[in-house]
């Protein structure tokens, strides 16, 4: 899986995610992962929440979990507005 947003790029590998602790799913304070028991494996459940904060990808062991890129201050701004104007509407 694969998402964008900004100069942000967020993969996740699921065939490397095998090591069955959800370290990322514990790191992640904004409920855009999810651990699947069956499988032992991550999932991405709300890519909308994501902050970017790349918790997920330190503590991953297998680095399953890439994030390239940055965002400036100027980026989060205009990602704030975005979504309060569309509050607004």
């Amino acid at each position: 899986m694969k998402w964008k947003v900004h100069r942000i790029t967020f993969e996740f590998d699921e065939e490397k995610c095998n090591c069955g602790l959800a370290f990322c799913v514990e790191a992640c304070g904004q409920g855009v992962l999810d651990f699947v028991e069956e499988s032992d494996k991550m999932e991405v459940v709300n890519t909308v929440q994501c902050i970017f904060c790349r918790q997920c990808e330190d503590v991953c062991p297998t680095k399953a979990i890439i994030i390239h890129g940055t965002l400036t201050l100027q980026d989060v701004r205009g990602l704030a507005l975005d979504t309060h104007l569309k509050d607004l509407t």
